[in-house]
């Protein structure tokens, strides 16, 4: 499910935009459905810049259902929106486009004949398919499944008797609702499909070996696995739907959750000439009034999605549950009378996001069915896991990494270090029979620690310093064996620290040993009362653990902390805040990272040095010569920086290419790159 060859062409999927009419609608109670239209058209303008072959709409077109006086101005609203886009799009049915599905729980009218011709007579068809190259798209109507209409039936037999007759070429599905947001054994709720017809049509899906299949309706991101077909819930570029707030430990966004504006946004799709790339454009909410000029769309570094990233050298850590199933209240309009179980996905979109694949977890989550599960499914899209634990595993938590082999990469062991040569023999023998990679590293406690005055310093944490290689030393004169055993030593890099200097230390201590590190660039104060949110001097940090993490071979870094940590001990920011929305650092990791896959990840490092206002770290990429700039506070002038000049100038927080004349007043506010042209 990972993809290779070259890209063939793209589409987008848009879904939910709720259009309403231009005035005199009230159809819905919420301030932000005010701004559906308005963020629509700024849908438009972009996707008529990202210029995909095809689009396609997932349905809720509209926000008015059909029994409303104003659903037919609000089609004539929307047609007069999505009408701008440049590419043709193709149209399916939602729940408030033609009435909910039959099932006496749903909020609003069911599906009917005569709500299906109101929606024919807008928009065509309520299923259909087309091909482009090797690749069949089949759209479906899901409310008529169940309801015992004459549609019903019919759409069923066409829908067999299409996929059929697409034979060998590549299917994708486009359906409103999805067959389910889990597990395909939920209860049915009000964002699922029910029986029988959820299992009808996923039978279907596997027996026609369908690749992907793209739903709406539920407002936010989820993914799924069916058989071999990848099965995506988009997110609304309209709203977030307030439920689903109860995903994430923090207060709720805007409007209770509604107007949680950074997950508004749609698909782009990218097929090659095996596999395909869903990739998320967030929108932000951002929106174009009725008549206001077209916005600037400046040059971008094109964001690598993980499975285009194969070479991504950098990590990080999931210290959050990332596969957390959340029930959610009963709390009407939707689902009065049951609770909704649904899993958090929004892990997975960052890292989608930012082109990670490998991740560091707890070797406890082996040891979870659900949890094994989900990491079983994410490796067959190229997903990469390391796990940890404490002491040699045993018993049970060693036969998992003995089953799950495949989905393992490596298992790091934490020990108190003046333990380490006696764990060598058991450390041989798991390595043996895991065939896995053994990573070693110590634990290091305030028991530790000399006490300074009367302040009580209560911690626990592991991994050498770069300083303390002569430990790693008397380990490998004393140990028989373990130069044999041991793949690799686990360092850590504090906020104080350079990762520029240390990592090229460590390559260089390495190198002597012909041994590798794994290196965890911690976002985190030493003190574990002091909370992080310089938001700048994280980003810096990120830029250079980024940017070394590419230089050597025998040195991996992984970044620590991936999500906020906003309660608890060592409280700081990461690169997603709670809500999974992008904190300054995550832009400048995605682009950084995507330059780098881009031109070409054979980077060697110059010189680091002092310039006014900031940093400068001089490297060269793919025989070019390139600057890193780090400022301090504030703006950092670009004239002020001595290189050789024409340079091409990269926006490490917006992704915009450009020369060096188009940044605004020759200032950067955050870290930038500067490539030789």
């Amino acid at each position: 499910m990972t993809v290779s060859g070259n890209p063939l062409f793209s589409f987008a999927v848009v879904a939910d935009t709720h259009i309403r009419p231009e005035e005199g609608d009230d159809s819905s109670p919420f301030p932000v459905n005010e701004m559906a239209n308005d963020r629509a058209r700024y849908v438009v303008s972009l996707l008529n810049n990202l210029k995909p072959d095809f689009i396609i709409h997932l349905g809720d077109i509209v926000h008015p259902v059909p029994v409303l006086p104003t659903y037919d101005p609000a089609c004539e609203a929307a047609k007069a929106v999505l009408d701008s886009l440049d590419a043709p799009i193709y149209y399916l049915p939602g729940n408030h486009d033609v009435g909910d599905k039959p099932n006496p729980q749903m909020p609003a009218a069911g599906v009917s004949d005569a709500n299906l011709d109101a929606y024919e007579a807008q928009f065509g068809e309520s299923w259909q398919s087309f091909d482009k190259d090797d690749c069949h798209f089949t759209l479906i109507n899901a409310q008529v499944m169940n309801s015992g209409l004459a549609r019903e039936k019919k759409q069923a037999e066409w829908l067999e008797e299409d996929l059929a007759l697409a034979g060998h070429k590549r299917k994708f599905l486009f359906i409103h609702y999805p067959p389910c947001i889990r597990s395909e054994d939920e209860a049915q709720n009000y964002d699922n499909i029910d029986e029988p017809a959820r299992a009808w049509l996923l039978e279907l899906i596997r027996e026609y070996w369908v690749e992907a299949i793209f739903c709406g309706h539920v407002h936010g991101f989820f993914y799924n696995l069916h058989g071999d077909a990848e099965s995506y819930i988009l997110p609304s570029t309209s709203f977030f739907r307030q439920d689903y707030s109860e995903l994430f430990r923090v207060e709720a966004a805007d409007q209770h959750g509604r107007n949680d504006a950074e997950k508004l946004g749609f698909f782009m799709v990218t097929v090659y000439a095996d596999g395909h790339v869903a990739r998320l454009i967030r929108t932000n909410g951002e929106r174009l009034s009725l008549g206001a000029p077209e916005p600037n769309w400046p040059p971008r570094v094109p964001a690598l999605h993980t499975k285009e990233a194969e070479k991504a050298a950098i990590g990080v850590h999931l210290r959050h549950p990332w596969a957390e199933e959340t029930e959610l209240p009963y709390n009407g309009p939707m689902d009065e009378f049951h609770r909704k179980s649904v899993r958090n996905d929004y892990t997975l979109m960052a890292l989608w996001e930012l082109g990670i694949s490998q991740v560091r977890v707890p070797l406890s989550e082996l040891m979870v069915p659900r949890i094994r599960d989900r990491m079983i499914a994410l490796s067959r899209i190229g997903h990469r896991f390391g796990a940890f634990c404490f002491g040699v595993p045993e018993g049970a938590y060693r036969d998992a990494l003995v089953t799950n082999r495949e989905v393992i990469e490596s298992i790091e062991i934490v020990v108190p270090w003046a333990d380490s040569e006696y764990a060598v023999p058991e450390l041989k023998a798991l390595k043996e029979e895991t065939r896995l990679d053994i990573v070693l590293t110590k634990i290091e406690t305030s028991a530790d620690k000399k006490a300074a005055g009367s302040r009580f310093s209560h911690f626990v944490a592991h991994g050498f310093r770069v300083s303390e290689i002569d430990q790693i030393d008397g380990f490998l004169k004393n140990a028989p064996d373990a130069k044999q055993t041991v793949d690799a030593y686990v360092f850590r890099i504090s906020l104080d620290c350079s990762p520029w200097e240390d990592v090229q230390e460590l390559h260089r201590l390495m190198s002597e040993r012909n041994t590798t590190a794994i290196v965890n660039i911690r976002l985190a104060s030493e003190n574990p009362a002091e909370y992080i949110t310089d938001d700048q001097k994280l980003a810096n940090q990120v830029a250079e653990a980024v940017l070394v993490g590419y230089a050597y071979d025998d040195v991996s870094v992984f970044i620590d902390t991936f999500m906020d940590l906003d309660r608890g001990y060592f409280p700081r920011h990461g690169l997603f805040d709670r809500r999974f929305n992008p904190r300054p650092a995550s832009f400048v990791f995605k682009y950084l990272q995507s330059t780098i896959l881009g031109v070409g990840s054979d980077v060697k490092l110059g010189e680091r040095y002092k310039a006014a206002g900031g940093l400068v770290c001089a490297f060269e990429m793919a025989g070019r010569d390139c600057w890193l700039l780090l400022p301090d506070t504030g703006a950092m002038a670009i004239s002020g920086i001595d290189v050789p000049r024409p340079v091409t100038v990269i926006d490490l927080l917006t992704g915009i290419v450009g020369p060096e004349s188009n940044v605004a007043g020759n200032e950067i506010k955050g870290p930038a790159l500067l490539i030789s042209n």
